[in-house]
């Protein structure tokens, strides 16, 4: 009887191990024959960290791609605009072809250079124009970088502090979760150590992300209209008329304080600290929203800046000209990132700061990119 029951749960077993097959196999189908790039959109989803927040980066090192993008806001949709783009990461995970650096970026998605190839990153813009070694470590924080000792044994000379206006208020203080920037260090640099860790955890994280699955959900939520878009006259934006509420004096006091506090931790180890603010895209385009609010707060938090000698770049006033008086693009059409225009409009404004030009220069027409270049965009 026992010899019966026993048969019974291996053919049980066995039927559930066959069952369970097909979905164990995939993921290793996906990274070992698959392509990497097979069921991603941008280069961001396919090279990002997913589940392995041990390693240095936020994406995998030594990596040279290039893709066919299509804008974040309506991936897979006739609004797509497509692009070919292409990118380098560091043998720690960050978006340069080396680690040279005198000059360091600190930023989100924009300073990485969403839908923007290598050569029109902000970092590589910006290094041509003040002939230095500029490094983009983004994303990261200002923590992430107080707490890498690879900066500590070689201090840049500037840390530029990047922000999209819709994150800013979300700026850590210095400080705030330190002990996980040390070990994100820690555990990094043992990574960094040996091609062979280096090659499990990219491997690892590979398998983690599920991309039919993850794709397959992505085209049910499409067909199903479960995903909204945000899209006035045909231009499509990531949060629509809330990008433009209005902050109290307190929340702009509260943001100025964390910022001052990032110039006085760099003052501290004699590294000077600049912040360029990027406005958001419905900032620059609030006339196409249905409210038309001008939006306040990035002019008055550079004017608290500016109170507290707090270095900043008035990039706002450069973008409404551009946008408003001349119908200069600064954002793809499905894409909330800046386009490669903006950046060359930034780079030339940071360029006359780390040059000692005063900030009326912020507002000199000479520093606008020749508008011929819209040509060649693809918004």
């Amino acid at each position: 009887m026992k010899v019966i029951k026993n048969k019974g749960v291996m053919r049980l077993l066995r039927k559930l191990t066959l069952l369970a097959l097909p979905f164990l196999v995939w993921p290793l189908v996906e990274v070992f024959v698959l392509p990497m790039n097979f069921f991603t959109f941008r280069i961001w989803e396919t090279i990002s960290v997913n589940k392995m927040r041990v390693m240095s980066g936020p994406f995998y090192p030594n990596i040279h791609m290039q893709m066919e993008e299509e804008g974040e806001l309506a991936p897979h949709t006739p609004f797509a605009r497509k692009r070919v783009v292409e990118w380098y990461t560091d043998e720690y995970g960050y978006r340069n072809r080396d680690t040279k650096c005198e000059v360091l970026l600190i930023g989100d998605s924009n300073i990485t250079g969403a839908k923007l190839s290598q050569e029109e990153t902000l970092a590589e813009v910006l290094e041509r124009k003040i002939k230095k070694d500029v490094y983009s470590f983004a994303p990261a924080t200002v923590n992430r970088f107080l707490a890498t000792d690879r900066f500590q044994q070689e201090p840049p000379e500037l840390v530029i502090v990047s922000s999209i206006e819709r994150r800013i208020p979300e700026l850590p203080a210095v400080g705030e979760n330190g002990i996980n920037s040390r070990i994100r260090n820690m555990t990094g640099n043992i990574i960094n150590s040996s091609g062979f860790l280096t090659w499990l955890a990219v491997t690892a994280d590979r398998i983690s992300k599920l991309g039919l699955y993850h794709k397959t959900l992505a085209t049910i939520d499409r067909k199903l209209a479960n995903r909204q878009y945000i899209n006035y006259n045909n231009e499509f934006f990531i949060e629509g008329e809330i990008a433009n509420r209005t902050f109290s004096e307190q929340e702009v006091q509260q943001i100025a304080d964390v910022l001052e506090g990032y110039k006085l931790a760099l003052q501290e180890r004699g590294i000077k600290f600049l912040f360029l603010p990027i406005p958001n895209k419905e900032n620059i385009y609030y006339k196409m929203l249905p409210s038309k609010k001008k939006p306040d707060f990035l002019p008055r938090l550079m004017a608290e800046l500016r109170k507290r000698d707090v270095a900043v770049v008035d990039m706002q006033t450069n973008f409404e000209q551009l946008h408003q008086e001349n119908n200069v693009a600064l954002y793809p059409v499905d894409d909330a990132h800046w386009n490669n225009v903006a950046v060359e409009v930034a780079a030339n404004l940071v360029t006359q700061r780390v040059q000692g030009q005063t900030q009326e220069s912020d507002k000199n027409e000479s520093f606008f990119v020749n508008y011929a270049d819209q040509k060649r965009i693809s918004k």
